[in-house]
């Protein structure tokens, strides 16, 4: 069970019921996944669906893709230089690395 498990577990307890077709019982388990995709930043971005049955296994590979990746609007590259650089390790102060004075 993965970080997203209990977001899609409260689908499955709201949702489910007997006798549920295969296509609404397909149409829960992606709720169920988008679920934890939207409410769990740890989980991933797209639903992949396996429904197995009595002498059959069907993989649906792509089913949804809620999070699809798109090109970014600009490049998020930053000149040498642009942010401040106090010592040769953050937050070092032992070895000669004089300690940030923040009490200005």
């Amino acid at each position: 069970m993965g970080s997203g498990s209990l977001n899609a577990m409260s689908v499955f307890e709201s949702s489910w019921r007997p006798n549920l077709t295969r296509d609404e019982a397909v149409e829960m388990v992606k709720d169920a996944i988008e679920a934890g995709i939207f409410n769990d930043l740890g989980s991933g971005s797209n639903v992949d669906v396996c429904v197995i049955t009595k002498g059959n296994v069907e993989y649906i590979r792509g089913h949804s893709q809620p999070n699809e990746r798109v090109a970014k609007e600009q490049s998020y590259r930053f000149a040498a230089g642009t942010t401040e650089f106090i010592g040769s390790k953050p937050g070092a102060q032992a070895g000669g690395a004089a300690a940030m004075d923040v009490s200005a």
